[in-house]
């Protein structure tokens, strides 16, 4: 019995030691990575011409435009409607089996629901 224990305290040992050892070596090819592998510099000349692109759409919107901004304000406005009207359900939704239930769970004379 005491054999067996042993045994399984070296494994378990030896497996831990294993574990870590693998973690430092990736911990250190991350760090290696990035250190070594920089990403490239832009291009000034393509950032100033997408800049000025930008701009120029967002001062003058056209009518497409226009109608795509509208059309996803209404889509936005329904679904909030439909989520507010669904996730609040009033009580007289509720069936007369579960309004009985409701009052009988809130007549109840249960000592833990009792204030002292």
């Amino acid at each position: 019995m005491l054999d067996n224990l042993l045994i399984a305290l070296k494994v378990s040992g030896i497996g831990i030691v294993v574990l870590l050892l693998a973690l430092t070596v990736f911990a250190g090819l991350v760090s290696l990575m990035t250190r070594f592998l920089k990403d490239r510099p832009e291009e000034e000349e393509s950032g100033e011409v997408e800049e000025a692109e930008i701009a120029e759409s967002e001062t003058i919107p056209a009518e497409s435009e226009l109608g795509r901004i509208a059309a996803i304000a209404v889509a936005i406005a329904r679904a909030q409607s439909a989520f507010v009207t669904s996730s609040n359900p009033s009580s007289s939704a509720l069936s007369s089996w579960g309004q009985f239930h409701l009052n009988r769970r809130l007549n109840s004379s249960v000592p833990t629901r009792r204030t002292k």
